[in-house]
């Protein structure tokens, strides 16, 4: 019997679980075993700010499987790979850079999922620039990982279909789903050694930004269609918000259309309101229905009970606010990093 092939699993979130679960299922647990996973340290989440693991790292607890979370990767790292044997290395949504001595431990190489058909949308958004351009597909790419940006080879690759209902929840989902095609494809061809990588072209490539809390405004002299896009692809954390009353009011579910009937003269941001129960808003092309929204601290209610407690008067301008793109055709430049605290 041969013996199995040895990997080591570098992921820090949830996204990655089916491609474990599936590691450890028929067939693929007959040719492969995992030997120790890594992932970020537990960190103080949610509201009351304790102390958790993360879904992966949970995951190898309830398995058993050895866990390791160092805030730094370094030289024991290598070393550990070259006493655990590992032939494969496999890397989903980590959150560290790995170093080509790191790179070099794994006889059979290191492999990525990037969450984006490359070479478009290199770097950390790839599921939020998809959503946010409007694009008609997404999709998720296993690649050799190198030490340059997601610039790797391509050993496998799924095509994932998007709609005007495709939020980043809904997106990393099908993603998961993808993962696991790719998995019981391309890992028995890289055992086989029959695995045929394709260099990626550089015509096409776009690169993504790392997302923060200042990406949550609207500028309501886009379309529509961009502005209902946005809110998709930043559902969840941090989500878009708008100004009102001295808050921020976050949006849940909106929708973009056109009405003959309604004036287009109007300034965008501009508050439509044709029932006391509907909010709709004027963009640069269209309008902006919004079906729910959130007061801070509050919860997510539909239009009709929310604007039962709060008015927001027909009229009303909303005020736009910067909204920087989440994609582009050349790399960002690195933020500065944090000064060190003086001793």
């Amino acid at each position: 019997m041969t013996e199995r092939k040895r990997i080591v699993f570098f992921a820090s979130d949830g996204i990655a679980l089916p491609i474990l679960e599936m590691l450890m299922s028929a067939p693929l647990r007959a040719q492969v075993s995992i030997e120790a996973i890594y992932s970020q340290p537990d960190r103080p989440q949610g509201r009351g700010q304790k102390v958790r693991a993360n879904p992966v790292a949970q995951w190898a607890r309830d398995f058993g499987i050895p866990l390791f979370q160092p805030e730094k990767l370094g030289p024991e790292d290598v070393e550990r790979l070259k006493e655990l044997r590992c032939d494969i290395g496999l890397v989903m949504a980590y959150g560290h850079i790995l170093k080509q001595d790191l790179l070099n431990a794994p006889t059979l190489g290191f492999y990525n999922y990037h969450a984006s058909l490359l070479p478009h949308y290199r770097g950390p958004a790839p599921i939020e620039a998809a959503i946010a351009n409007n694009d008609g597909g997404a999709g998720v790419t296993l690649q050799k990982i190198v030490p340059a940006l997601d610039e790797g080879d391509i050993v496998g690759s799924a095509v994932i279909p998007l709609d005007t209902e495709s939020t980043r929840a809904s997106l990393r989902e099908k993603i998961s789903e993808a993962c696991i095609f790719i998995t019981t494809d391309t890992i028995p061809r890289i055992i086989a050694g029959t695995v045929e990588p394709i260099p990626q072209s550089e015509k096409h490539v776009s690169y993504t930004r790392k997302i923060s809390r200042a990406d949550s405004g609207l500028d309501f002299s886009a379309s529509a269609k961009t502005l209902s896009a946005r809110v998709r692809a930043l559902s969840g954390w941090p989500g878009c918000t708008i100004p009102f009353a001295g808050m921020d009011l976050k949006l849940g579910h909106v929708e973009a259309f056109d009405d003959a009937a309604l004036p287009c003269d109007l300034v965008p941001g501009t508050v439509i309101s044709r029932e006391k129960s509907e909010l709709v808003l004027a963009t640069g092309k269209g309008f902006l229905r919004v079906h729910s929204l959130q007061r801070p601290g509050g919860r997510m209610l539909s239009a009709k009970d929310f604007l039962t407690g709060l008015k927001i008067p027909a009229g009303t301008l909303i005020e736009s606010r910067e909204m920087i793109p989440l994609s582009r055709s050349t790399p960002w430049p690195r933020p500065p990093k944090a000064p060190k605290p003086q001793a």
